[in-house]
């Protein structure tokens, strides 16, 4: 059986860079993003005097080298200005070979989206204000390209109020302390988040969803290899479509690994998301030429 790929561009890394490939919101890991066929997350605050950024953590102590230990736990939004902190090296915590990423203004990332109208970017509001992203993604002719992403229905619902013909990925799903064991006990505790989560959107009548990406956790050593439960999964899956909405999955366990998007995929996930660029890379790459696992 053929499955549809045209869907493939949703899928998109998470971060950008995911956990250890590429420095995280940067504008040269969204290239690489853009340039390997995928679309990215990312995040979204400003800083005190209100220019917005692409930095996941409130402070710079993760990612920022170089800079004061004072300096480390300082209230980017509340305390920093952009000028303050525009040059810091944002890379090398992860190699001296990213020594050059810098933290990215909001302007400078969707004006590089203006080359080319398929390259997305779904981006986590931490703060900047969806009129201020909006505002700035009309002014850079990329609004289309834009979609308000989160975890909370109602924001999603906000913001295509606020802005007709918006594009919204709503992500569901939760942590395990510790890691699932992939027990029954683990698969009634997600399920019962996923229908905690889907009884809301389900009132809502699925409006001003675009995309969805869901949390998986991926065992192929376990008796059903996928918390919340393959057949939950699929479930899930076709009642999206039913609504017209595409679905992407991330697998926070087994990610690393390149079956467990193929399964995702048989499953009936149009795209996936990762913490493993290059792994999702090459999945999407075989897909689209027809390879399975």
């Amino acid at each position: 059986m053929k499955h549809d790929t045209s869907l493939l561009h949703l899928s998109h890394v998470h971060r950008g860079g995911g956990k250890f490939e590429r420095p995280d919101n940067t504008l040269e890991t969204f290239r690489w993003c853009w340039e390997n066929g995928s679309a990215l997350e990312c995040d979204c605050r400003r800083t005190r005097d209100g220019v917005g950024i692409m930095l996941h953590d409130a402070t710079l102590r993760r990612t920022a080298r170089g800079i004061p230990e004072s300096l480390k736990d300082t209230d980017v939004s509340s305390s920093l200005t952009f000028d303050e902190i525009k040059d810091i090296d944002v890379g090398s915590y992860l190699s001296p070979d990213f020594s050059n990423h810098r933290i990215p203004s909001i302007e400078a990332v969707f004006n590089e989206m203006r080359r080319d109208p398929k390259w997305l970017c779904f981006v986590d509001e931490k703060g900047a204000g969806t009129e201020y992203i909006a505002r700035k993604a009309r002014e850079a002719g990329v609004f289309d390209q834009v979609y308000y992403s989160g975890c909370v229905y109602q924001n999603a619902i906000n913001w295509t109020n606020e802005n007709p013909g918006g594009r919204t990925m709503l992500w569901i799903g939760t942590w395990p302390v510790p890691a699932p064991e992939h027990n029954e006990a683990d698969q009634k505790r997600f399920r019962a988040h996923f229908e905690s989560k889907m009884e809301e959107i389900r009132a809502g009548g699925f409006k001003s969803i675009s995309v969805v990406s869901l949390h998986s956790y991926y065992n192929p050593k376990a008796d059903d290899p996928f918390v919340p439960g393959t057949e939950y999964l699929k479930g899930i899956i076709e009642e999206f479509h039913s609504h017209g909405i595409p679905v992407c999955s991330i697998p926070f366990a087994g990610g690393d690994e390149e079956e467990v998007y193929f399964k995702l995929f048989e499953l009936g996930c149009d795209g996936f998301s990762s913490d493993y660029p290059s792994v999702m890379f090459s999945v999407i790459h075989k897909l689209r030429d027809g390879k399975t696992c």
